[in-house]
C-alpha cells in the first residue's frame, strides 16, 4: 500500500546583532546552515553531525532538535529521531513548524509499526495545520494499518487459544491413555501373579505326589511265599487264641459241691 511520507527540513535565516554572545551564535548558525546544505544533497549523516554541533551550543534549540530528528529519520534511525522530535518545546515553536515536527514524529512511529502513537502524532499535527493533506493521508493510512494490526493480533490470539485447547486435549488424551496403559499393566501383573501362584501350588502338589509315590516305591517288597507264610502264621495264631478261649469257658462252667 502506498504511504505518503513527508519530510520537512526547517531552514532558518537568522539575523545576528552584535552582542557578547555573537561568536557562539555565529557558530550555531553556521552549523545549522551547513547541516541544511548537506541535507539538501542527501548527505544525511554529515548533516546530522552539523546539527549535533549546533545542539551542543544551544541544547534547547527547537530548530536543531527538529533538523537533527529529520536527518536521523532519513537514516532510518526512527527511535532516535522520535527522541528528538519529542524534546521540542511545543510552546515556543511556530504552529507550522510544530505541525511539521508532529508529522515527522508520526512518520517515525509509523515506520516502527506503532500505529496508535503515529495516529496521535498526526492528529496533533493537524491541530497545528488542519489543511495539511499529506498528514491527513498518513493519518488515514495509519488508522487502516492499526485496524489490520488488531485483526491480525485477534487472529493470532484465536490461533493461540485454539492451539492451547488442542494441546490441552492432547495432554488429557495422553493422560487418559497413560492411565489405561497403567491399569492394563496392573491387571496384567495381577494375572501374572495369580498364574505364578497357581503354578507354585500345582508344582507343590506335584512334588507332594512325587514324594508319596517315592515313599511307596521305597517300601520293602515281600515275595509271594513270604506273604503266604505270614498269612499262615497269623491264621495259626488266631486258632491258638480261639482254643484258649474255649478252655477258659469250659472251666468257668463247672459247679463246686461240698462233700
Amino acid at each position: 500500500m502506498k504511504r505518503h511520507i513527508c519530510i520537512l527540513t526547517l531552514i532558518f535565516i537568522i539575523f545576528v546583532n552584535i552582542n557578547p554572545s555573537v561568536f557562539a551564535k555565529d557558530n550555531f548558525d553556521e552549523f545549522i546552515k551547513n547541516g541544511n546544505s548537506l541535507y539538501k544533497q542527501n548527505k544525511f549523516k554529515d548533516a546530522e553531525i552539523e546539527y549535533r554541533k549546533g545542539l551542543d551550543i544551544q541544547p534547547n534549540s527547537n530548530i536543531a532538535k527538529y533538523n537533527l530528528g529529520t536527518s536521523l529519520y532519513r537514516q532510518n534511525q526512527f527511535d532516535e529521531a522520535m527522541n528528538y522530535f519529542n524534546q521540542i518545546d511545543n510552546s515556543s515553536f511556530k504552529k507550522k513548524n510544530l505541525a511539521s515536527a508532529f508529522h515527522n514524529l508520526g512518520n517515525s512511529y509509523l515506520q516502527n509499526k506503532q500505529y496508535e502513537e503515529s495516529i496521535k502524532a498526526y492528529q496533533k499535527a493537524l491541530l497545528n495545520n488542519p489543511k495539511d493533506l499529506d498528514t491527513k493521508y498518513n493519518l488515514e493510512y495509519a488508522k487502516r494499518m492499526l485496524q489490520q494490526q488488531m485483526q491480525s493480533q485477534n487472529k493470532n490470539q484465536d490461533k493461540q487459544n485454539q492451539d492451547k485447547q488442542n494441546q490441552d486435549k492432547q495432554n488429557q488424551d495422553k493422560q487418559n491413555q497413560d492411565k489405561q496403559n497403567q491399569d492394563k499393566q496392573n491387571q496384567d501383573k495381577q494375572n501374572q501373579d495369580k498364574q505364578n501362584q497357581d503354578k507354585q501350588n500345582q508344582d507343590k502338589q506335584n512334588q507332594d505326589k512325587q514324594n508319596q509315590d517315592k515313599q511307596q516305591k521305597d517300601k520293602p517288597k515281600i515275595s509271594k511265599e513270604d506273604a503266604e507264610r505270614i498269612l499262615q502264621a497269623l491264621m495259626n495264631k488266631e486258632k491258638e487264641l480261639q482254643k484258649k478261649m474255649k478252655v477258659q469257658k469250659a472251666t468257668k462252667g463247672k459247679s463246686s459241691r461240698n462233700w
